[in-house]
């Protein structure tokens, strides 16, 4: 099966075995289906018993926990919340956090909002509807960063699949029985490991839950694992994938993310969004990435230039593009220049909402780390104001705790689990 954690992550010191059923804090949250899993982590859709409701809670393996700084940033941003910016309606919230103790060690868990799928599906057709969402999400997606900015925070990490759709309040949901799966598992039980692994729901989502999701899409930024906070001391070291880097988070040595290289990231995954899927540069390896960023915005300044050792099989001194053999084919070609505004060129939409998407990319894509444009400057843009921002105020209900809780079923072998079979019987954990 796919999207599964690799079994030998579950040893002393890795991940907290977990099974459906299994209780956390006292026993106030139950695990109900498995939502995912990161590097270091595994993400679970748990019943709080105390509350009646569902969340998200995620199990940081147990040689990460001390030493993460994930629990800072989401701290920083409850201490900080203001419901008055648009922003705050797009980050995640945490809701509780604790320490568990298991067979592989202490391991930090938090507690968050249960949300819906995330970015990482392409928006569904071209038509004005489908741009409509994708301005929509674009827009929103400014507005969660320049939250973030405002409060000190580099995401560092701001791909697609961190983008995730809230749960509109009108629909039903029945997301079947968990999937268990022992392929890969040692045939010798151990303590140290799950009896089976769980395959994510996202595999067992219907589409028609998707679209639903998709409407009139809500978005919130999740994630802060490899994020950066002024002050911090020890902050995780840069992680964000290549594409979405910028010149000197490929060839530098950053130690950490910054605002400015998430306004570089967030352009591009702004372009991929509103192109449903389409890619400003290359993602194939370093050096093809850095070629195309050439090809696009021009020769690197020093000393990014010369410390790109692959240069000269692309490029002369000049920038301009040398011939290039294939080393599969044995064919040879010369790469051309393809200018910012020819490549937005390509995306089915007015000239002006063109013109206006170049401009702010443009801002957001300066080699000069220092003069690319800040977020509370993009949030009024001229993109913004003419495509990005919403007209008439908050015009979807995302569901809440109540409307999940009616909503949301999901069966445990041949028994469904619903509201009415679930009783609060935890005791409140403490954080």
């Amino acid at each position: 099966m796919s999207c599964l954690e690799h079994p030998l992550d579950y040893e002393p010191g890795g991940l907290h075995p977990v099974h459906i059923g299994d209780t956390f804090a006292e026993g106030r949250y139950e695990v109900i289906d498995k939502l995912g899993h990161g590097c270091s982590s595994t993400i679970w859709l748990a019943r709080d018993l105390t509350t009646a409701s569902y969340v998200s809670l995620k199990i940081i393996e147990a040689d990460r926990s001390e030493s993460s700084t994930e629990l800072i940033v989401l701290k920083h941003l409850e201490a900080t919340f203001d419901a008055e910016d648009e922003g705050s309606q797009h980050i995640v919230r945490m809701l509780d956090h604790f320490v568990h103790e298991g067979p592989n060690g202490s391991h930090l868990c938090i507690v968050q909002e249960f949300l819906g799928p995330s970015m990482t599906m392409k928006i569904e057709g071209n038509s004005a509807a489908s741009k409509s969402r994708a301005r929509r999400i674009a827009g929103q997606l400014l507005h969660a960063v320049d939250y973030l900015h405002k409060r000190g925070i580099a995401h560092g990490d701001l791909h697609t699949g961190n983008i995730l759709l809230c749960i509109p309040a009108s629909f039903s949901i029945d997301f079947g029985t968990p999937i268990r799966d022992t392929c890969g598992l040692p045939a010798k039980p151990s303590p140290h490991r799950p009896k089976y692994l769980v395959g994510p729901i996202s595999e067992r989502v219907p589409n028609k839950f998707i679209r639903s999701c998709m409407a009139k899409p809500h978005i919130k930024v999740c994630d802060f694992s490899e994020s950066y906070m002024t002050g911090m001391t020890e902050p995780p070291p840069l992680a964000s994938p290549h594409i979405l880097r910028p010149p000197e988070g490929i060839l530098g040595d950053l130690p950490h993310a910054t605002l400015q290289t998430d306004i570089w990231g967030l352009a591009v995954v702004i372009f991929q969004i509103l192109t449903n899927g389409g890619s400003l540069f290359s993602s194939l390896n370093d050096d093809y990435t850095l070629e195309t960023i050439v090809l696009t915005l021009g020769k690197l300044p020093e000393p990014l230039w010369r410390s790109w050792s692959n240069r000269e099989k692309f490029f002369d001194d000049d920038a301009n593009p040398v011939l290039q053999v294939d080393s599969w084919s044995g064919l040879s070609g010369i790469s051309s220049k393809t200018y910012l505004k020819e490549t937005i060129g390509h995306w089915p939409v007015a000239k002006e909402e063109i013109l206006a998407l170049e401009a702010m990319l443009e801002a957001m894509l300066r080699y000069d780390a220092k003069s690319r444009c800040s977020l509370s400057d993009l949030v009024h843009c001229d993109w913004m104001v003419g495509y990005g921002h919403r007209r008439g105020g908050v015009d979807v209900v995302v569901a809440t705790q109540t409307d999940m809780d009616r909503s949301i079923s999901v069966q445990e072998g041949s028994r469904k689990k619903t509201k009415k079979s679930r009783r609060n019987k935890g005791k409140k954990g403490g954080k």
